[in-house]
């Protein structure tokens, strides 16, 4: 710190000539401390620590009578035909068992394949904090009549230890089995696994309530999952080592490189993205939706901040009945009436519930509002921990089914925990037909395509894997008209430009394009593609250094992020222009500031010459990220 001591006149006469000496009084007279690596120690250790800093509800008489967030005894399980019986679901829907126990038991996450069958993980081992091989399963479950029922499984691999996420692409299947992130191959296509390959290690067990989970493909390729922000964990990979809590990841599916995208909430199980691509989550305990932007730092439950964070808030000002999450799904439906469709939907654990939230732009981000429950299930028991569209259209929800939610019971009483239970049900719209059995992997490069104009998430979602696990230099002509196709349904649009832009490469003409186009969603596709190249030709990176000053909050947004990640940009003169251009956005000034502040030890002068030729007053932006700057600035370390 005697380089403060030393220099703090100079550091004020600098932001005072560059924002004006009022406006630096009341950034330094503010009620604020300044954050350094010193005492805030990146933020992961303090995450170690155990959680009495977190707000805890009012003292209660737990017992095991009375679990964790129940305010009564809780009677016996119940049959699924009778809890079917006890649900509540809005008219004209009908809630189906699709499977339950034995066949499935403890069930804690899914995904669909493209032939229509569940993958199921089982955790038996839960709540066991310990590494090291268990007696926990993958299954697939299948109906191979067409008739809604469950008649044929299979157990793909087992031996695992709360295996806590599963993906289907690539070759293989991918499971989240801390301290492991795992991909299995089936060699000779008999659904059992063959072969085992650890893709990323270093995730915690501190909390097995936060465990890395929601293995699902983004729309640009990438496998997304979230760990806790009590589960400290420290991947290393290629020279880097990523120490973090509570962020969501991403880990590309060919070269097995591994990101963080986002830092903050608190212990998220869910992934859902909208069809402009954009990432959202449900939370517990603090507010339960957030919307997601890479490089962003968001709100944390506990633990301290990386130093010079200015953190994100969440999307809503609402609650439901309480604050438990697991599972979030767009819904996206043509067998769903219209009235349901382009929603949120999650699970509500505590609140025994399937809750719906609408959204709203505001600005570059969104503001979302609390719409009427979907399903209340009157059965504590009830535990949704996962949800997804179905091939029919129907939404299909797992139920892990245990009368104990939380680590308080677990740690509490271990030998209580329900090991005989869990459900699959089918939520389905009047007579929704059944889907007769089917293969999308055996379809043709043009028949995907046209799957892309499909009106259920499902179709489209796997169209796009499948496509960009094929690749093949043929069809790139086809999705490109595609893209540009105006009179095309422009979710079809999207995901036709996600397969290309998931091939880490575009055409230099369409990329071009894609820039000067019309439609805001596509031009900030091409800058966010140009970001995850980090190369790009240099016409390309002259175009995206000329939309720092774009119309479009989205793509200005995505100019922030590239900024930094592209080679041969000037980082700090467009985070500049960018948070100028966006008015009084009220995510651009964050994004921009995460994306700066590292650079201001070594470019502080250069940011300072650019804020002294705009008046603050009508740059508010820019004038809201001011404090962060001076406090940055009183603890700069030029090298």
């Amino acid at each position: 710190m005697r380089w403060i001591s030393r220099n703090r006149g100079a550091v004020v006469a600098r932001v005072a000539a560059a924002c004006g000496l009022m406006l630096l009084v009341a950034m330094l007279l503010g009620n604020f401390r300044i954050s350094t690596a010193a005492d805030q120690a990146g933020g992961v250790e303090k995450a170690e620590a155990k959680k009495d800093d977190v707000k805890k509800p009012a003292p209660r008489p737990d017992s095991p009578e009375i679990p964790h967030a129940q305010e009564k005894p809780v009677g016996p399980p119940l049959s699924p035909q009778e809890a079917i019986k006890k649900m509540v679901v809005p008219e004209g829907f009908t809630v189906e068992l699709v499977a339950s126990e034995p066949d499935i038991v403890n069930p804690v996450a899914m995904t669909i394949d493209e032939r229509g069958r569940f993958w199921i993980t089982e955790s038996l081992e839960y709540p066991r904090h310990s590494a090291g091989p268990g007696q926990d399963r993958v299954k697939i479950l299948e109906d191979t009549q067409g008739n809604g029922k469950i008649d044929k499984i299979t157990v793909f691999t087992e031996g695992l230890n709360i295996p806590s996420g599963v993906a289907v692409g690539y070759g293989g299947v991918w499971v989240a089995n801390a301290p492991d992130i795992l991909f299995y191959s089936d060699m000779d296509h008999n659904d059992q696994a063959d072969k085992q390959e650890v893709v990323a290690t270093g995730f915690g067990r501190a909390d097995t309530h936060e465990l890395p989970n929601s293995l699902t493909w983004g729309p640009d390729g990438w496998l997304y999952g979230w760990n806790g922000v009590f589960n400290p964990s420290h991947v290393k990979q290629g020279g880097k080592q990523f120490d973090f809590t509570c962020a969501l990841f991403r880990i590309h599916p060919k070269t097995h490189e591994f990101e963080l995208f986002c830092e903050g909430t608190s212990n998220p199980w869910a992934i859902a993205f909208d069809p402009q691509g954009n990432a959202f989550c449900s939370a517990c305990v603090i507010d339960h939706l957030w919307h997601l932007t890479e490089t962003g730092y968001y709100h944390r439950q506990g633990g301290a901040y990386p130093p010079y964070t200015w953190e994100l808030g969440s999307i809503v000002k609402h609650k439901h009945q309480q604050a438990a999450y697991c599972g979030l799904l767009y819904l996206d439906s043509d067998s769903f009436p219209i009235k349901y469709c382009d929603k949120l939907l999650m699970g509500n654990i505590h609140g025994g519930a399937l809750n719906i939230d609408s959204l709203r732009r505001n600005g570059a981000t969104y503001t979302a509002e609390s719409e009427s429950d979907f399903l209340t299930a009157n059965d504590a028991w009830f535990m949704p921990v996962a949800q997804k569209i179905g091939p029919d259209g129907s939404l299909y929800v797992l139920d892990w089914y245990d009368k104990y939610h939380c680590y308080q019971d677990a740690n509490r009483d271990a030998a209580g925990i329900d090991r005989e239970h869990g459900r699959l049900y089918r939520i389905r719209y009047k007579d929704t037909p059944h889907t007769r059995p089917f293969n999308l992997g055996k379809e043709s490069d043009q028949q995907l395509i046209a799957r892309l104009s499909s009106a259920n998430i499902y179709f489209r979602e796997t169209a796009q894997r499948l496509l960009t696990e094929r690749d093949k230099a043929e069809t790139r002509p086809l999705l490109e008209k595609l893209v540009l196709d105006d009179s095309a349904p422009h979710k079809a649009r999207m995901h036709a430009l996600w397969v290309l832009v998931s091939s880490g490469r575009l055409d230099a003409a369409f990329h071009q394009k894609l820039l000067a186009h019309a439609d805001a969603s596509l031009r900030a596709w091409g800058v966010r593609a140009a970001g995850n190249f980090k190369k790009v030709d240099p016409p390309i990176r002259t175009r995206i250094a000329a939309m720092a000053t774009d119309s479009s909050p989205d793509v200005l947004v995505q100019v922030a992020i590239a900024a930094r990640k592209i080679e041969g940009l000037d980082a700090v003169d467009l985070l500049t222009s960018v948070v100028i251009a966006g008015g009084n956005d009220p995510l651009i000034p964050h994004i921009v500031w995460q994306n700066l502040q590292p650079l201001l030890d070594d470019h502080a002068d250069q940011f300072l010459e650019l804020v002294k030729r705009v008046d603050l007053k009508t740059t508010p932006g820019l004038a809201a990220m001011m404090p962060q700057v001076a406090k940055r600035l009183l603890v700069r370390k030029p090298k």
